[in-house]
């Protein structure tokens, strides 16, 4: 399985349809906010932070899928997007369904790094603008949107793993001289 997981990863499609699939993760977060008028919080924010990291590691990828090293660095940067995106959104979701009488809140304002300061470079993107645990309007087979992240970046990690685990497979190769004896 590993073998067929290696030569998946080692073309340009996987890398493309990592790009593809950051992009229309993207796209919905972007149609939640400004179709459903459902305003992101804090860790909405970070989660389409993380989701950028798959379109970077895609798209890098992508483009140069002949060097081993390049994709080596792609997948490690995916599993890292994917574990934040991870870990963030279990806060959230943690957040979300909170029962507390006080609710368990997020922080207003994004905190990004000095030298990436997203909120400030694309604020139609990354400003927040919600709670994390105002409830939303919309669910999907009776699950909330938080859920539905968790999911798609516990997923991602699963993927992630096998990608780097693969690297360290090595390629079987066919050894036809035990027909001959």
């Amino acid at each position: 399985m590993l073998q067929l997981f290696k030569s998946i990863c080692a073309s340009r499609f996987c890398w493309f349809l990592l790009f593809l699939s950051g992009i229309a993760l993207e796209a919905c977060g972007l149609y939640f906010q400004y179709e459903l008028h459902l305003n992101p919080c804090v860790n909405c924010v970070y989660e389409r932070a993380y989701f950028l990291g798959f379109v970077v590691a895609g798209f890098i990828g992508a483009m140069a899928a002949n060097y081993v090293i390049v994709r080596f660095l792609c997948a490690a940067g995916f599993l890292a997007s994917a574990i934040g995106g991870l870990l963030v959104t279990w806060e959230h979701y943690r957040a979300y369904t909170s029962t507390s009488l006080f609710g368990n809140t997020c922080k207003l304002e994004a905190q990004f790094p000095d030298f990436l300061p997203l909120d400030t470079i694309a604020p139609w993107m990354f400003k927040p603008l919600g709670l994390c645990s105002d409830k939303l309007d919309w669910e999907l087979l009776g699950q909330s949107m938080p859920f539905w992240i968790l999911i798609a970046f516990a997923s991602a990690t699963v993927i992630a793993i096998l990608m780097l685990i693969s690297f360290f497979v090595k390629k079987k190769t066919s050894n036809f001289d035990r027909l001959y004896k």
